[in-house]
């Protein structure tokens, strides 16, 4: 689906040139002397049109003599445009209206939300389909002023299912086997960008129904469903995600999804939920899926507690996908299969060298590593006689347990990653 809806605007000695399509169907040149006002309601919002366009999930504009806007696009940072310090401040006073931020205020950290409606078209089919873009607002201050960054969510491309995310057949089946259980606790761990928050929305759509009570505690709420209660984290007035858990089981929950565990009370809290029936999910932030087990130590949770209260830690991370449209085989260097401990010999290997899909980038998209680590009996034994880390991992190893490496590995095979991308993500 592709929105028509598109802007280039920038600044040649005493001009200023802005097109962007009206109403979505028919497209205008505008030309505006720099003495009469610029149409910046129009210019901002075309910013967001295009970095919808563009999948773009962060919108970076930086103030300086000549402003620029930048795109975050599959991780990386691309220029859009860049014009004079002038139509920054208009533009940066807008947007701080829309998010109904202080525009009197400088030189102080502000965060804000506001939202952009659009008409997408289906190139195949020719309906419009509504979309809300989602917009949270950072201003942060700068040597030339303040500098914004806006996270974008859309209804339309935020990944829900699980099916899309990228595991493996068996991956897959086994966090289905975990979700499904009726209390314990599943964690999601990987730094930031890895993907958590989209692993975790995904087994929300996958479990919310009518006759469960589903209630999250989130710091900001990314994404709004219909059929849960979503609460705003608010540290201001006293609403912490410790605050937050100390009531939240006199609302009778059947699930409860912690947007992150911070500290100790946090944490504690969310695995005696889990001890006492109910389902909690949260995110971590650790290096691996055993590595959590090691978080958790960190934050003096009891070790029977951990070993009994946790289902399953899912590991992940998000990797640059081979653009299908100009997808080649080639033999890449030595390092990086020296970093497999594979051969070029008998395999093949592949990456994009770049066309007009993928804008000359080689990869289009990007597309989940994981590894899944089940508590089972045996797991649960060694945790709580006091295992150390490492013959922790051991155990988990002799029993064939897939990694990150492994399951990056496999998407190199399958052509889907160049084996760059795969060394890059993990």
């Amino acid at each position: 689906m592709t929105l028509i809806y598109s802007v280039i605007f920038f600044t040649k000695k005493s001009r200023v040139s802005m097109v962007y399509t009206y109403k979505y169907t028919n497209l205008y040149k505008y030309h505006m002397d720099t003495n009469q006002s610029p149409d910046i309601p129009a210019f901002a919002k075309n910013i967001f049109a295009d970095a919808l366009n563009k999948r773009a999930s962060d919108v970076h504009i930086d103030p300086g003599v000549i402003s620029r806007i930048r795109f975050r696009v599959d991780g990386s940072l691309y220029d859009y445009a860049t014009f004079s310090m002038v139509y920054y401040e208009q533009l940066l006073t807008h947007l701080k209206v829309l998010a109904t931020l202080n525009t009197t205020v400088i030189y102080t950290p502000q965060d804000g939300q506001f939202s952009f409606n659009f008409s997408q078209e289906d190139p195949m089919t020719h309906e419009n389909t509504h979309v809300t873009l989602d917009i949270r607002m950072s201003v942060f201050p700068t040597m030339y002023g303040d500098a914004a960054v806006f996270r974008i969510s859309n209804s339309v491309t935020h990944i829900l299912n699980l099916n899309d995310l990228g595991m493996s057949p068996a991956t897959l089946e086994t966090v289905r086997q975990i979700i499904k259980r009726n209390n314990g606790m599943l964690l999601v761990t990987g730094p930031v960008g890895s993907g958590k928050t989209s692993t975790l929305y995904s087994i929300l759509n996958e479990v919310m129904d009518y006759d469960k009570n589903v209630i999250t505690l989130e710091d900001p709420v990314e994404f709004r469903f219909d059929k849960i209660r979503q609460v705003q984290m608010n540290p201001e007035k006293g609403l912490t995600y410790a605050s937050g858990m100390k009531s939240i089981l006199r609302q009778d929950p059947d699930i409860i999804m912690i947007g992150e565990i911070r500290d100790a009370e946090t944490s504690e809290y969310a695995v005696r939920a889990a001890l006492v029936g109910r389902l909690v999910f949260s995110t971590i932030h650790a290096n691996s899926s055993v590595g959590t087990i090691a978080r958790l130590f960190d934050m003096k949770i009891e070790r029977s507690l951990i070993a009994y209260a946790v289902n399953g830690v899912i590991a992940s991370r998000l990797v640059k996908r081979n653009c299908e449209s100009c997808k080649e085989e080639y033999v890449p260097e030595n390092e990086y299969l020296v970093y497999f401990g594979i051969k070029a010999e008998g395999n093949h290997f592949y990456r994009g060298k770049g066309c007009d899909v993928c804008g000359g980038r080689g990869y289009l998209g990007r597309i989940g590593i994981f590894e899944v680590l089940e508590f089972d009996t045996g797991l649960r034994s060694k945790i709580v006689e006091g295992a150390s880390m490492s013959d922790l991992q051991n155990f988990v190893d002799a029993k064939g347990f897939k990694t990150l490496r492994d399951d990056a590995l496999e998407k190199v095979f399958q052509g889907v990653v160049s084996i760059e991308n795969a060394v890059t993500a993990i």
